[in-house]
């Protein structure tokens, strides 16, 4: 996390805000804002300012009463100097410095140099407005490069950039100034450098699998690319002449990619070759293309395994349902559980085996079963068993070898009453869906209603950052944690 995080210290955490994510999340069922994600890992944060979701830059939170105080008093009272950066098409008719007013809102503004065929603007707010430099450099006839709310010519991405923030240190009493470098998308301005620029701060060298591209959100339409350990893995949503497909080839400039076509008309089956291993959250993960209808990691579950992984979970039993490849079972077997893994295909339990051996831990402390999971959860609770975190994952749809076949939106109130005489009074349900018609608020409802009173809490999350979500679409996974009475 060393390129997201700008300064730390005892009381204060600035870090440089991608541009395409929130300050903090918006309503129930948003994804995280930079706060929530910052807030797993640095307990304690208060937002002391924001930014806009497109703006990146330099954002400030406080870690003590004593910062939290100080630095609100400082932004009320204008004492906080905020230095932004933005580009436009248009050139200011204006020379030197000059102010722009309006709805009790002052910005100064000062062109900086031409930049190309654009225009290189410094922006200081006198006053902090809602979007308050987007509407004055419109307003003065140069929208912002990429802000098609302000009649802005559209861009890769949002050209406006919080370069610097000064202000009094809340307890040393020193001026302090902190910088975010111009981000290298004001120097191309190409979709691809704005899409790797926008995961680049969030991964560090304890995870190097990711979504390096999500379709029409990175200015992709109907093509997916994810990152293994710098292999790349292209799906192609959309059949697509061979020359367009060549030159995404040629723009993401690497002759280690490997290609699907995944459309309602047909699957394509990728080239296979040896697994390989990357990491995620300091753990190992044996991945393979071409043998199945995965790589053998889920990438959008990544955060809820980071969970399970920084849980206090020594001496405790998790139950994993559907496991596939056994990646939860891998993270909480790390934080110390005992695991039983639970699913109906042999093979894919024993390449969980290698998942577990890739990480130092024996598999055989540990349980596996090939079984439908509705006939083990039964006789699991005729033997009275129970467990104190158990994570439903199902697939959208499957079939067993019997021919029972599982729907998830229709299916999962059973699947969760299935569960309950397994789990511990007290422990946690991790009930998870990509079913995309089924919606988090009909989930939620059904999980109400099939827990019952023995619902102490419920905790939404869904897609991590780099599963981004363009204007319109909606994400397709909803997770609660859910944690049952004492």
């Amino acid at each position: 996390m060393s390129a997201l995080i700008l300064y730390e210290d005892e009381h204060l955490l600035a870090v440089n805000k991608p541009s395409g994510i929130n300050t903090h999340r918006p309503d129930r069922y948003a994804p995280q804002g930079i706060y929530e994600w910052l807030s797993q890992r640095h307990p304690q944060l208060s937002i002391l300012h924001r930014l806009d979701k497109d703006t990146s830059g330099v954002l400030v939170f406080g870690k003590t009463a004593r910062a939290n105080q100080s630095l609100t008093q400082q932004f009320t009272a204008h004492k906080v100097r905020k230095t932004y950066l933005l580009l436009a098409d248009i050139r200011p008719t204006r020379g030197g410095r000059f102010y722009t007013k309006s709805g009790g809102a002052e910005t100064e503004f000062e062109l900086v140099q031409p930049h190309s065929r654009y225009f290189l603007i410094q922006a200081r707010p006198t006053t902090g407005k809602t979007h308050q430099i987007r509407r004055h450099a419109a307003a003065s006839g140069f929208p912002i490069l990429g802000d098609v709310e302000y009649e802005g010519t559209p861009a890769a991405r949002l050209m406006l950039h919080a370069r610097a923030i000064e202000f009094t240190h809340p307890a040393t009493g020193e001026t302090i100034k902190i910088e975010a470098s111009v981000p290298a998308a004001f120097e191309d301005l190409d979709v691809l450098t704005a899409a790797r620029e926008f995961r680049e701060p969030l991964f560090d060298d304890q995870t190097n699998c990711y979504r390096l591209i999500s379709g029409a959100a990175d200015g992709f339409p109907n093509v997916t690319v994810d990152s293994y350990a710098g292999k790349l893995f292209v799906q192609w949503q959309r059949d697509v002449p061979e020359d367009v497909r060549q030159a995404l080839r040629e723009r993401l400039g690497t002759p280690a990619v490997v290609e699907q076509m995944v459309t309602r008309q047909k699957r394509t089956k990728p080239e296979s070759g040896a697994r390989f291993t990357v990491r995620e959250n300091g753990l190992n993960y044996l991945i393979g293309f071409g043998e199945g209808y995965s790589t053998g990691l889920f990438f959008d579950q990544r955060e809820n395994r980071r969970r399970l992984l920084e849980m206090k979970l020594a001496g405790k039993s998790v139950l994993n349902c559907f496991a596939y490849t056994c990646a939860f079972s891998v993270a909480a077997a790390k934080a110390g559980a005992v695991t039983t893994s639970v699913d109906l295909s042999r093979n894919y339990l024993e390449w969980g085996k290698e998942n577990f051996r890739a990480n130092g831990l024996n598999p055989a402390a540990h349980e596996f079963a090939a079984v439908d999971v509705f006939q083990w959860l039964r006789g699991a609770a005729r033997r009275q068993r129970r467990w104190d975190v158990v994570i439903l994952d199902p697939p959208t749809f499957s079939t067993t070898k019997n021919g029972r076949v599982f729907q998830a939106e229709r299916d999962y109130r059973e699947l969760v009453a299935a569960v309950l005489p397994v789990a511990q009074p007290g422990g946690i349900l991790l009930c998870s869906t990509n079913q995309r018609t089924f919606r988090p608020r009909q989930v939620e409802a059904m999980l109400r209603e099939a827990v019952g009173r023995l619902m102490e809490s419920v905790e939404f999350v869904t897609l991590p950052f780099d599963f981004r979500v363009a204007p319109g679409e909606q994400s397709y996974l909803t997770t609660f944690w859910v944690r049952l009475a004492a």
